[in-house]
C-alpha cells in the first residue's frame, strides 16, 4: 500500500483516532484533548480538564455517544470522559472499589457496549523482594455511557496479568496481557485462561474477518478463529507492536520505530515502514477506505502526525472469474473483474444460488443492480440478482448482492388449472411449463433428446419450481434456465449427469481419494436429523372417515424406521375421481420424503472441475469411512482472497423410489 504522512498541526503526542458522525476524532495529549475533522487536514481542537485524567488515551464511540479514557494522574481516583457530541464532554468518576487511582488501559465499543479495563496487583515481600501474589482485573461496561456495571476477576497467582486490550468476535470477549496472559468470557463476569503459547507482554487484540490478532512485544503476533487455540505468526520484526486492524481485506499492525507491517489473511506479513518517521505508530482505524495511524510521540515539528494509506481491493482478477452483467433483456451491461468475494452455488435438482460482496465503487453501484442478470465466463448457468446490500458500519464499505440461478425465475409463477399427467419426467416438466403465465415473451423450452423414467401427478395452484424440483428429485434429471445472448432469449433446458463409477466402462472413471490429491482437507456429515423415508397422509374427513394413504422409500422397521404425518385435509376432493383424489395426496406427501445425503466437503486440487467431473456426475468416493459411489448433487464454488475453494456435495446415484400404498 502507498502510504503518507499528514502534519496536523496538534501540539502534542497523538493517541487513538476513531472515525464517527462523519468525523475523524483525535485523542492526544500534552494538555490533553480532542480533535476533529472531516478531512485529515485541518483539525479543531478542544483541550480537556487535564487536573483529573493524566493523560487521554483511548476513545471509542457508539449508541451515539463518545467516551475517552487514559491514565489517572496524581489523584487517587479514576475518570472517564463521556460526550453526546464529540464536542462537549462531562467528566465521570468511577467507582473502582479502592481508595488509589488506576490507569485505563483501553477503551473500545463492543458487542452494542463500551468496555474498559483496569486493575490493580495484591503482593508480598519475600526476601526484601515484592512478588505478586494476585490480580484483580476490573472490566467495565455502559451502554450509554451514564450506568457503569463494575465487574471483577482475581486471577491468583505470581504472574503479572495485567490487561491491555481486549476485542470481541465470533460470541466471545478475548482480552490479552503480560506474559502472554489471555483469558476469555462470554459475558465479562465468568474468565477463562487461554494458553498462548508465549511469554511475550501482549499489547492489543483485534477481531475482523473471523480472526482475532494479538500483537505485543518482540513483534510478537498471534492469530486465532476462536480465541482459545492460539498460532504465533512470524511478523519479520523485533519492534513492539502496539495495535492492530482489519478493513477491506487487509489487516494492519503498528508499533515503535515507525513501524507498519500489513497482511491479507494475518498468517503472511509485510514490513511496509521503510520510509516513516522513526516514532511510535499508536492510534489506528479504517474509515472511508482508508486505514489511518497517528505517531504516538512528537515529529521534529513537535505535532501529531498521521499517516494514511487508500486500500485498493485488486484480490481475485481473472478472465475465468470475470462477471458479465445483462439487463433482463439481456443487453450487456459491463464486466466485473475485481471483486472481494464470490459464492457461485451449483445444484443440479434445484435452482443455484450466489453472493457476491464488491468495493462500493461508482461502476459497481451502477452495475449490480436488482433484476441484472450475472453470468460468468464458460459457465453455462446464469443468475439474477435479486437482493441488495450495502454495508457502511464506518470500518467497512462494501456492497453485497445475492441472487438464485434463473431457473428459479419458476418460482415466481402457479397453476391457475389443475394438472393431470402420466408419461415421462421431461414432458412431465414441460407440461407445467406450458401451462402456466410465460416468464417472458422471448422464453423457450429445448426439445430433449434423452429418456427418463415415467412418472404420475397431479397438481393444483402449486407453485411451478416446486413441481419441477420434486420431479427431478425424484427421475435423476437436472434442469435450468440459460440465457442465449445472440438470440436475447431465455431456454429451459434438462441436462443428465455422468457415469464415472468403476462399475461402468463407458465413460472415464473419477474417484475422490487422499491417493488422487484430489481431496486434501476433507469434512464429512452424515446425518439423520431430517431423515424420513414413511409418511402417512390424511385427507378429508374425520376420524374412521378420513380418507387416508401412505408412501414410503421402502420396506424399514424398527431403528431405521422414520415416519412423519402429512395433514392434507385442506385439499379439496371436488371434481375427483378416488384414484385422482389419492394421488393428489401422494404427491403431498412425497415432498416430506428425505434420505439424507452424505455431505463430502474438500479443499483440494480443483484442475479437475469441469473437465474430468461436474455436477450431476456419478463418481466413485473412496475414503477411510466412505467407499461406495455417489451423484454431486451440488458443487459450490468460492472465491476469496485468490483462493478458490471448491465444496461439492455427494447424494445417492439413484432416484428414490417412493412405494404408495
Amino acid at each position: 500500500m502507498e502510504w503518507t504522512t499528514i502534519d496536523t498541526k496538534i501540539k502534542g503526542y497523538g493517541k487513538s483516532i476513531i472515525y464517527a458522525n462523519e468525523k475523524y476524532y483525535l485523542c492526544y495529549f500534552d494538555k490533553n484533548g480532542v480533535a476533529s475533522s472531516d478531512d485529515l487536514i485541518n483539525w479543531e481542537t478542544l483541550q480537556l480538564d487535564n487536573e483529573k485524567i493524566g493523560a487521554t488515551e483511548d476513545i471509542a464511540y457508539g449508541n451515539g455517544k463518545f467516551i475517552i479514557t487514559g491514565n489517572s494522574g496524581n489523584n487517587n481516583k479514576t475518570y472517564i470522559y463521556v460526550s453526546n457530541d464529540g464536542t462537549n464532554w462531562n467528566l465521570k468518576e468511577l467507582n473502582t472499589g479502592q481508595n488509589f487511582s488506576m490507569n485505563i488501559n483501553t477503551c473500545k465499543f463492543l458487542n452494542n457496549r463500551f468496555v474498559f479495563t483496569t486493575g490493580y496487583h495484591y503482593s508480598k515481600t519475600v526476601n526484601g523482594i515484592k512478588v505478586i501474589t494476585s490480580s484483580v482485573h476490573q472490566f467495565y461496561e455502559t451502554v450509554d455511557g451514564n450506568t457503569i456495571i463494575r465487574h471483577d476477576y482475581e486471577y491468583v497467582g505470581s504472574k503479572n496479568v495485567s490487561i491491555m486490550d481486549i476485542a470481541y468476535g465470533n460470541n466471545l470477549y478475548v482480552q490479552v496481557g503480560s506474559t502472554g496472559s489471555i483469558f476469555t468470557s462470554s459475558d465479562l463476569i465468568n474468565w477463562k485462561e487461554q494458553k498462548s503459547g508465549v511469554e511475550d507482554k501482549l499489547v492489543g487484540i483485534s477481531f475482523g474477518k473471523g480472526l482475532f490478532v494479538v500483537t505485543g512485544e518482540n513483534g510478537i503476533i498471534l492469530t486465532s478463529i476462536d480465541g482459545k487455540e492460539w498460532k504465533k505468526q512470524t511478523s519479520n520484526t523485533t519492534s513492539y507492536l502496539i495495535r492492530s486492524h482489519y478493513g477491506n481485506g487487509v489487516y494492519v499492525a503498528t508499533g515503535y520505530n515507525g513501524t507498519i507491517l500489513t497482511s491479507t489473511n494475518g498468517i503472511d506479513w509485510i514490513d511496509e515502514d521503510d520510509e516513516f518517521v522513526r516514532t511510535i505508530m499508536y492510534g489506528l482505524t479504517f474509515a472511508n477506505n482508508k486505514f489511518v495511524i497517528t505517531a504516538g510521540r512528537r515529529g521534529s515539528t513537535g505535532t501529531v502526525q498521521i499517516t494514511v494509506a487508500e486500500v485498493s481491493r485488486k484480490l481475485t482478477y481473472s478472465s475465468d472469474n470475470s462477471l458479465y452483467i445483462f439487463d433482463k433483456d439481456l443487453n450487456f451491461l459491463g464486466v466485473i473483474d475485481e471483486f472481494i468475494s464470490l459464492r457461485w452455488r451449483r445444484r443440479y435438482y434445484e435452482a443455484g444460488e450466489f453472493d457476491l460482496t464488491v468495493a462500493t465503487y461508482e461502476n459497481n453501484k451502477r452495475l449490480l443492480k436488482k433484476g441484472n442478470i450475472v453470468i460468468r465466463q464458460n459457465y453455462t448457468e446464469a443468475a439474477i440478482i435479486d437482493t441488495r446490500e450495502k454495508n457502511d458500519d464506518g470500518t467497512n464499505y462494501e456492497l453485497k448482492v445475492s441472487g438464485r440461478f434463473l431457473s428459479y425465475l419458476t418460482h415466481r409463477r402457479i397453476l391457475h388449472k389443475r394438472v393431470i399427467y402420466s408419461g415421462n419426467a421431461i414432458d412431465g416438466q414441460k407440461k407445467l411449463l406450458n401451462n402456466m403465465t410465460p416468464l417472458t415473451t422471448k422464453f423457450e423450452i429445448e426439445p430433449t433428446s434423452f429418456a427418463s423414467d415415467n412418472i404420475k401427478f397431479q397438481s393444483t395452484y402449486k407453485r411451478i419450481y416446486d413441481q419441477l424440483v420434486n420431479i427431478s428429485r425424484n427421475s435423476n434429471i437436472g434442469f435450468r434456465i440459460v440465457p442465449n445472448i445472440e438470440n436475447k432469449t431465455y431456454i429451459f433446458e434438462n441436462f443428465k449427469g455422468v457415469d464415472r463409477s468403476k462399475n461402468q466402462s463407458k465413460n472415464d472413471r473419477y474417484c475422490f481419494s487422499k491417493e488422487n490429491g484430489n481431496l486434501l482437507k476433507e469434512t464429512i456429515i452424515d446425518t439423520d436429523i431430517n431423515k424420513c423415508n414413511y409418511v402417512l397422509i390424511g385427507g378429508i374427513g374425520e376420524d374412521e372417515n378420513r380418507i387416508l394413504t401412505s408412501a414410503s422409500l421402502g420396506d424399514f422397521s424398527g431403528f431405521d424406521l422414520f415416519e412423519e404425518f402429512v395433514d392434507a385435509k385442506n385439499e379439496s376432493n371436488n371434481n375427483m375421481s378416488q384414484d385422482e383424489y389419492i394421488n393428489l395426496l401422494q404427491e403431498k406427501g412425497k415432498e416430506k420424503l428425505s434420505d439424507e445425503p452424505i455431505t463430502i466437503s474438500f479443499t483440494g486440487n480443483a484442475k479437475d472441475y469441469r473437465f474430468k467431473w461436474d455436477l450431476g456426475d456419478i463418481v466413485d468416493v473412496d475414503l477411510e469411512d466412505v467407499e461406495d459411489k455417489y451423484r454431486i448433487t451440488e458443487v459450490e464454488e468460492t472465491i476469496e482472497n485468490n483462493i478458490q475453494n471448491i465444496y461439492p456435495t455427494f447424494g445417492p446415484p439413484l432416484a428414490e423410489k417412493i412405494n404408495f400404498e
